[in-house]
């Protein structure tokens, strides 16, 4: 080898040194705020994109004082979730609610106005955004994540001899909860969504009928928000990654 190019290899070999001395601290720093090598880091990166997921719990509904909205019950849904920026994901949800409600005829007296238990699907649906409080990763297997949704709620049920239908109504969510990921091939999600919606009174019942008394108060707003909690849990799996 010439001299020329012994020199030229030393001149590769000083730069390639120097390379390695600028980038070694930058590793090392990395491996400090973390507190971990790759290795055993407590982090975890979400390989799945989207993810449809199953679940079922128990919606527990604001009472009202004489039982005539939709009432506490079993629930079953669907969501499909997939991620749009940053922690960010997107969802779709429909959940329905296995639940009642007491049916009046408010012209009656209060001895005899009542029409019984009306049982009734009560549908929840919306659109909303989740955001994983640890990013794209787990911590320990674990994403705690908070969301906030719009949507409708729906009882489309009426009684005979009974005004009240509670119809399709405005509604909007939040939301608490984990995803449970053992493995990136399935993903266990505990879930609280409290929902608020509209409720409407019928005029008749704050009427007083013949010989008795409103069904309802004047102390009763006819129109105004209630609220229940979907309480859930569910198994989610991946579609894509």
């Amino acid at each position: 080898m010439t001299p020329t190019k012994i020199t030229y290899m030393s001149k590769i070999l000083r730069v390639l040194s120097l390379a390695s001395l600028v980038a070694a601290p930058s590793v090392l720093a990395a491996q400090v705020v973390v507190g971990h090598t790759p290795e055993t880091s407590p982090y975890r990166d979400i390989t799945a994109s989207q993810r449809i997921t199953i679940f079922g719990g128990y919606f527990a509904a604001q009472q009202d004082e004489v039982g005539a909205t939709p009432q506490s019950g079993s629930s079953i849904g669907l969501r499909y979730s997939i991620p749009v920026a940053g922690p960010a994901d997107f969802y779709a949800r429909i959940a329905r609610v296995s639940s009642h409600r007491e049916a009046f005829n408010p012209t009656k007296p209060a001895e005899t106005r009542s029409l019984g238990t009306q049982n009734l699907g009560l549908y929840v649906a919306d659109l909303g955004f989740d955001f994983n409080l640890t990013g794209r990763r787990t911590w320990h297997g674990v994403v705690p994540l908070v969301g906030f949704g719009l949507g409708i709620t729906s009882a489309p049920s009426t009684t005979a001899d009974d005004p009240y239908d509670f119809g399709t109504q405005f509604a909007f969510s939040f939301e608490a909860g984990i995803r449970i990921n053992p493995t990136n091939s399935y993903e266990i999600r505990l879930n609280a969504a409290p929902t608020f919606y509209q409720n409407h009174y019928p005029p008749q019942y704050f009427a007083t009928p013949a010989g008795g008394t409103a069904l309802l108060g004047p102390g009763t707003a006819r129109s105004g928000f209630r609220h229940g909690v979907d309480y859930s849990a569910g198994l989610s799996l991946p579609l894509f990654r």
